[in-house]
C-alpha cells in the first residue's frame, strides 16, 4: 500500500484578526488555572480551585466579587472584603467539597455588582490528575490542558513566543484507486485551534476535494487525539471520472495538497529500488511497555548522512527527537515514553533521510474497551458474589474466547488486579529481598490463574481483612489484550440470622432458592423456617439501559416476607464515562425520585453532615432515600420506607441507565422481612 504524506510545518501568526488565535493580554482581572478535578476524592476534602491574575499596572480590590461554578452546581464563593490582589500578582482561591462538575463546566468571574468579568470557555475534565485548565501564558487569550502549576506563574508572553509551528499530515490510503472503491483520506494536526470572534469555538478542518467535473467539500473537527478522517465513494454515477483528484486541507490559515488518481485499470506501481526509504514499530498498540522500538530501512546508504526524526505527542507536543545512522542500510533505536503521567493517543513519528521522507504511527492504549453484545472475542469473568464479608475467600472463574493453547501468541496465565472504586491500585507492604536488608515495599495485591485446554480458568483467593476494609472494589482480568472487569463489595456482618441468595441476570421475583444455615432449624425440604429473620434476593451484571424491578409479599414454606429495603449499585467500565452513564429511578405511577432532571426529588448525593438520607414522599408513602450522586463511577442508592413498621409496596420500580454506546453494569438486590 502506498501513502501519501505531505508533512507541513507552518507559522501560527498571533494578533491578527483572521481566525486562528487571537492572541491577546487581557486588561482586567482574570480567571488565570481552574482544576475542577484535582487528584484525589473531590467529596473528601475541599481540593478544587481557582486562581485569578492581575495583569495590570494597578492593585485591584477583590471585596465582594464572585466565583461561581456555572452550569449543574451553580455554587458561588464570594470573595472576603479586605482581598487586594497586587499588579501582575496571582490569588488562589477555594471554596467547597464539589464545587464544579467535571463535564462541561465554566467558571464566572463577576465584580461587587455583580457584572461578569471573565469567564472560561467550557471545560472538562474527567481525568483525576494532577492537570488543569490554565491560560498559555498568565492573562493570555488562548486556554490548554496542562500540568497544574496552583500560585505559579504560566508564563509570560514574549514577542518570539508569539508564533506557534503548526504541522499538518495529510494521507490517501493509495493513490491509484480503481472505480467503485472507497478512497480514505486522513491526517493529523499537531494542535487544536480556536478562534474567540464570535465566540470562542474550534476552529474547522475544511477538506476540498476536485477532479474532472467533480468537486465536493468536507468540514470537520480534530477528535481528541488531533486526528481527522473522511472517505469518498468512487462511484461514477456520483459523478467520479477518470483522472486525477487534488485533495486540498485547510487549517488555521494554513493549506496542503495531495493527489491521487482513479483510474480504469489500477497498475501496479513499484518504486524504484534507489528510492525505499521506510520506518515502522515493532507493535501498532502499546499498553505502557517500557519503550517503543522504532526501526527504519533505506535501500541506499548515504555517506556521512543521518537520519533525523522527531516524535509527536496525541496533544501536538513534540516528547523526543534525535539522529540515527545507518549500519547496512538499517535503523534502530528505543523510544521511551513518560509512563509516570501518560498521554494515551497517536503517536506520530516522522523521518528524513537524505531526499526522503516517512511516517509512521503507533498508539498508547489505556483500556481495550469490548462492545456488550454477543461476541465470540469476549473474554467472560464472573464472581461467585459480588458481596462478601470481612475476611472472606472469593472464587473468580471465566472463560477465554477462541482459546488455542498451542498458539504462542496466548499468554501462560490469566492476570488479576484489584483496585478500589476511584481506581487506585490494591497494596500492601512487605519485605521480598536480602539484597535491599528486607526493607519494606509496597506491592499490589494481585492473583493467576491458569486456563485449561478449553479456555476456561478459576481460582479462589483470600481477601484479607487487613488489604480489603469495608467498601466497593473492583476485579480486573486480563489475558493478552483480552480484559475484563467486575465490582464486588466487602460489607460488615449482616444482621440477618440467615440469607437467602439468588444470583442470575433476570427477574427472580417468582421464587427465592436459598441455602440453610447449619445453626438453624430446617423443614423437610432442607430450608430454614421457623427463625428466618431477613431474606436477600440479588440480581448482578445486568448490562440493559432498562431495568424493572418487582417488590411484592412473598411466601416460603408458609411464611410470608415483605420487601423492606431496595438497593442497587452500577458500575461504570470507563473512568472517562463516569459522569455522562447515570441512574435514573422512577416509581410505578411516573415520579422521577433518582436522577439528575430537575423534576427529580433527589438530583445530588444525600451524604451531608449529619445525614446520610433524603426524606421524600412518593405516592402518599415517606421513603427514605440514599444516593451517592452522578459523578462517581460506582453509583449506588437504596429505597426503604421511612418508618420501621412499614414496607415497600407491590409495585415495579423502573430503573433506566442513562448512557449512549458506553458499557455499564447494574446490579440490585431486594431485602424482605419476616412479618411479625
Amino acid at each position: 500500500m502506498n501513502h501519501i504524506l505531505i508533512l507541513l510545518s507552518a507559522i501560527l501568526i498571533a494578533g491578527i484578526s483572521a481566525p486562528a488565535y487571537a492572541q491577546s493580554i487581557s486588561e482586567h482581572v482574570v480567571i488565570n488555572e481552574v482544576d475542577t478535578n484535582p487528584f484525589g476524592d473531590d467529596s473528601q476534602s475541599i481540593s478544587e480551585w481557582v486562581e485569578l491574575y492581575n495583569p495590570t499596572d494597578s492593585d485591584v480590590d477583590l471585596s465582594g466579587w464572585k466565583i461561581a461554578s456555572t452550569t449543574v452546581l451553580k455554587k458561588t464563593l464570594t470573595i472576603p472584603d479586605g482581598t487586594i490582589i497586587g499588579s501582575d500578582k496571582l490569588l488562589k482561591f477555594t471554596y467547597e467539597k464539589i464545587w464544579f462538575t467535571d463535564s462541561h463546566e465554566s467558571v464566572e468571574l463577576r465584580n461587587s455588582v455583580d457584572e461578569v468579568i471573565d469567564k472560561t470557555p467550557f471545560i472538562s475534565d474527567l481525568e483525576n490528575d494532577f492537570f488543569s485548565w490554565q491560560r498559555s501564558y498568565d492573562g493570555h487569550s488562548n486556554w490548554e490542558f496542562s500540568l497544574a502549576s496552583a500560585g505559579g506563574s504560566n508564563g509570560k508572553l514574549s514577542i518570539s513566543e508569539k508564533l506557534s509551528p503548526i504541522e499538518i499530515i495529510l494521507l490517501s490510503d493509495k493513490s491509484i484507486y480503481n472505480f467503485d472503491e472507497t478512497a480514505i483520506i486522513s491526517g493529523t494536526v499537531s494542535e487544536k485551534v480556536f478562534v474567540e470572534i464570535p465566540t470562542f469555538q474550534a476552529e474547522p478542518i475544511l477538506i476540498n476535494i476536485s477532479g474532472p467535473n467533480f468537486e465536493q467539500a468536507v468540514s470537520l473537527y480534530p477528535d481528541s487525539n488531533l486526528n481527522y478522517e473522511t472517505t469518498l465513494d468512487l462511484v461514477q454515477v456520483l459523478g467520479i471520472e477518470e483522472g486525477d483528484y487534488d485533495v486540498t486541507v485547510n487549517y488555521a490559515g494554513e493549506s496542503t495538497t495531495i493527489v491521487f488518481s482513479v483510474v480504469s485499470e489500477i497498475i501496479e506501481v513499484v518504486d524504484a529500488a534507489d528510492s525505499i526509504f521506510s520506518i515502522q514499530t515493532d507493535q501498532t498498540e502499546y499498553f505502557l511497555n517500557p519503550s517503543v522500538l522504532l526501526t527504519g530501512y533505506a535501500s541506499e546508504v548515504v555517506p556521512f548522512e543521518s537520519m533525523k526524526f522527531t516524535v509527536i505527542d496525541p496533544t501536538g507536543k513534540q516528547i523526543t527527537n534525535g539522529n540515527l545512522f545507518s549500519i547496512d542500510g538499517e535503523f534502530e533505536t528505543s523510544i521511551s515514553i513518560n509512563f509516570a503521567t501518560p498521554v494515551y493517543g497517536d503517536y506520530v513519528v516522522n523521518a528524513e533521510y537524505s531526499e526522503h521522507v516517512a511516517s509512521t504511527i503507533f498508539t498508547l492504549v489505556e483500556n481495550i474497551v469490548v462492545e456488550d453484545s454477543v461476541s465470540s472475542n469476549i473474554m467472560t469473568l464472573t464472581l461467585d458474589d459480588f458481596e462478601y464479608l470481612k475476611d472472606p475467600y472469593m472464587t473468580i472463574s471465566g472463560t477465554l474466547p477462541n482459546f488455542d493453547s498451542d498458539n504462542e501468541i496466548y499468554y501462560q496465565v490469566v492476570n488479576f488486579n484489584f483496585y478500589t472504586s476511584e481506581g487506585k491500585t490494591i497494596a500492601f507492604e512487605g519485605r521480598f529481598d536480602e539484597n535491599d536488608n528486607y526493607e519494606l515495599h509496597s506491592v499490589g495485591f494481585t492473583a493467576t490463574a491458569i486456563p485449561d485446554s478449553l479456555g476456561n480458568f478459576s481460582v479462589t483467593l483470600r481477601l484479607p481483612q487487613n488489604i480489603f476494609s469495608e467498601g466497593e472494589y473492583v476485579v480486573k482480568a486480563n489475558y493478552g489484550a483480552l480484559k475484563a472487569s467486575e465490582i464486588f463489595s466487602i460489607v460488615s456482618e449482616r444482621n440477618s440470622l440467615s440469607e437467602y441468595t439468588s444470583i442470575g441476570s433476570g427477574n427472580p421475583n417468582t421464587s427465592i432458592p436459598g441455602k440453610p444455615s447449619s445453626n438453624e432449624k430446617k423443614d423437610a425440604g432442607g430450608y430454614l423456617v421457623s427463625n428466618v429473620k431477613t431474606i436477600i434476593e440479588k440480581v448482578n451484571r445486568i448490562s440493559d439501559d432498562l431495568i424493572s424491578i418487582n417488590t411484592q409479599e412473598k411466601i416460603l414454606d408458609d411464611q410470608t416476607v415483605n420487601p423492606r429495603v431496595l438497593s442497587g449499585s452500577m458500575m461504570t467500565i470507563s473512568k472517562d464515562a463516569q459522569s455522562t452513564v447515570n441512574l435514573q429511578v422512577s416509581s410505578e405511577s411516573g415520579i422521577c425520585i433518582i436522577g439528575q432532571n430537575s423534576d427529580c426529588l433527589v438530583t445530588e448525593s444525600t451524604r451531608k453532615p449529619g445525614q446520610i438520607f433524603e426524606v421524600v414522599q412518593v405516592d402518599g408513602l415517606n421513603l427514605n432515600v440514599r444516593y451517592s450522586g452522578s459523578d462517581v463511577r460506582l453509583e449506588k442508592f437504596s429505597i426503604l420506607p421511612e418508618s420501621s413498621d412499614e414496607f415497600l409496596p407491590d409495585t415495579n420500580w423502573n430503573v433506566e441507565v442513562i448512557k449512549n454506546n458506553e458499557i455499564s453494569r447494574m446490579y440490585y438486590k431486594v431485602t424482605y422481612k419476616t412479618l411479625q
